[in-house]
């Protein structure tokens, strides 16, 4: 009798302790998110995770009395690493520690777990809730203020787009898939009143590196992040700095991974994260497709178990020749946070004044390519990344649709620009930190060869700048993004960049962070296949002087 009542509480915990592991693990994402607990989705992820949790219990019961202790220890320390992120080396270390203390008392550590994540599991509950406990954000992150009342009045406003990923219009005309979308670009911008150069490029492929080396204008950097970084705080930048000594009251917006609002010169600076699981909201996106959202997410937090499901579906499409999406790619929600940030950031603009800067860094078209030309949301497996495993073809195709959506929401930021007196003086500058990067992977010393025309549509950025007072058309020249906005501030940052022509070169980072970076030319724009819109734009002089004619209507 008593044997089989201990077989029974074997089972209770064995069936109970993972599934309020993983439903507490689950809630303290959505807490982080702010993610509403009452939703369809989520109910159908609890329902989701409490199959799994049973699954696990099952393989632990059947593995009872032997073998338990193992997959008692591996299954907290998955926890574990889904809770703390640890990396490999401690997951094993918690593995092996949790083994031992499985093996010598497997139940009391059983109760202990169901004990402690049953008590987080609640304090979830309240938190989501009753919104107890929830830490204030502050609305003004700038730790390195500008001086009060210092903005000159009687310079135009700057608004200052960072757009990630947005591929120039020359490496847009190396591909037959961009030739419609390329002449849309230019038939838009200058009707809006823009100038475009064509030619522009980053010297890196990775935001890390390309932003400090836009915003020092080209000067050498000590260290290059590597392949691998994730974050970074940089140093004073010029640009910021020039910007307060002009006497322009900055503010930004952007994401935090290149946090900018620790060392420069701002009034206002806003982080948020690049990937909100709240941004699904109000979206078309379906149930089933959000709930897939949440256990992708869960997954992209842990390390080995992400490591294991990495490498069987590896070896499932290699051995099927299957090219389903990459599982690390799958909880990422960059676009749907991008787009309602830029949205935001424009109702901003209602307020803009002369003398103030209002940057931002917006993750469009950045990867992955999940919107449909007008801007509603494709389902969840027809999204692509920007390095496959889709065709090429596929991805160009999915990349088209999403700077469609862009240039739409860019119609509503200037449209709002146009309804106050500041927005309609306004200086509007916007441009990409790098190309496509819809190629195979990115450059770096000892990495796999890549084409000329990969590395063009890695490099290759977008450029355009409305400046009142001066003609809408494209600059001939091939331009770096750090030369042009050099230039920018040269003009005291109130006329269209116009740079000595250089010749233009790109540096491959290195494994090694401490490296700078290996210089190489920048391939050539092969002029046959440069694609002109059917109704030509004007063509401006590169030289330093500027026209000064009216720009169009807008």
């Amino acid at each position: 009798m008593q044997a089989t009542a201990g077989a029974r509480s074997n089972r209770w915990l064995d069936f109970t302790v993972w599934t309020v592991a993983l439903w507490t693990s689950f809630l303290n994402l959505l807490n982080f998110n702010d993610y509403p607990l009452f939703s369809a989705e989520v109910g159908l992820t609890l329902f989701g995770l409490g199959l799994l949790g049973g699954v696990l219990g099952a393989v632990q019961h059947i593995a009872r009395p032997r073998l338990s202790f193992l997959f008692t220890a591996l299954f907290l320390a998955i926890m574990v690493d889904l809770n703390a992120s640890i990396d490999r080396t401690w997951f094993y270390a918690a593995w092996a520690g949790l083994a031992v203390i499985a093996f010598l008392a497997e139940n009391a550590l059983l109760k202990l777990t169901l004990a402690a994540f049953t008590s987080v599991l609640l304090f979830q509950i309240i938190g989501l809730t009753t919104g107890l406990g929830d830490v204030a954000k502050p609305d003004n992150e700038a730790r390195n203020l500008q001086v009060a009342g210092g903005v000159s009045s009687n310079r135009p406003a700057i608004v200052h787009l960072l757009l990630d990923s947005y591929l120039g219009l020359d490496g847009m005309a190396l591909s037959p898939a961009y030739r419609d979308v390329r002449a849309e670009q230019v038939a838009f911008f200058t009707t809006q009143g823009f100038q475009l150069y064509p030619g522009a490029y980053s010297r890196h492929a990775m935001t890390m590196n390309s932003l400090p080396q836009i915003f020092t204008y080209g000067e050498v950097r000590p260290t290059f992040d590597s392949r691998s970084s994730e974050y970074t705080v940089p140093q004073a930048l010029p640009y910021f700095a020039d910007l307060d000594r002009g006497g322009y009251r900055v503010s930004a917006a952007l994401p935090n991974y290149f946090d900018l609002c620790v060392h420069q010169k701002m009034t206002e600076c806003r982080n948020s994260q690049s990937s909100e699981l709240t941004s699904m909201l109000g979206t078309n996106l379906g149930v089933v497709d959000r709930a897939t959202v949440f256990g992708f997410t869960l997954l992209r937090l842990t390390h080995m178990p992400s490591r294991v499901v990495s490498a069987i579906q590896l070896g499932v499409d290699q051995w099927f020749g299957t090219s389903e999406r990459w599982s690390f790619n799958r909880g990422q929600v960059s676009h749907l946070t991008a787009l309602r940030n830029l949205n935001r950031f424009t109702e901003d603009l209602a307020d803009l004044q002369p003398g103030e800067v209002r940057f931002a860094h917006i993750l469009l078209p950045h990867s992955p390519f999940g919107f449909n030309p007008d801007c509603s949301v494709k389902p969840e497996a027809e999204w692509r990344n920007e390095h496959g495993p889709a065709s090429v073809a596929d991805r160009e195709a999915a990349y088209i649709d999403q700077v469609r959506c862009l240039q739409r929401a860019l119609g509503r930021a200037f449209a709002a620009l146009d309804q106050t007196p500041a927005g309609r003086e306004a200086i509007v500058l916007l441009h990409g930190d790098h190309g496509s990067r819809v190629a195979p992977a990115l450059p770096y010393v000892g990495g796999i060869d890549l084409s000329d025309h990969e590395l063009l549509m890695l490099h290759s950025a977008f450029f355009a700048i409305r400046v009142p007072g001066e003609a809408a058309g494209e600059v001939p020249g091939v331009f770096a993004l750090d030369e042009l906005l050099a230039d920018f501030r040269d003009r005291d940052f109130s006329a269209a960049p116009r740079p000595a022509a250089k010749p233009p070169r790109i540096l491959i980072m290195g494994s090694n962070p401490a490296l700078p970076g290996e210089p190489q030319p920048l391939p050539a724009f092969n002029p046959a296949v440069v694609l002109r819109p059917s109704a030509p734009s004007p063509q401006l002089s590169a030289a330093p002087d500027t026209t000064t004619t009216t720009p169009p209507a807008r």
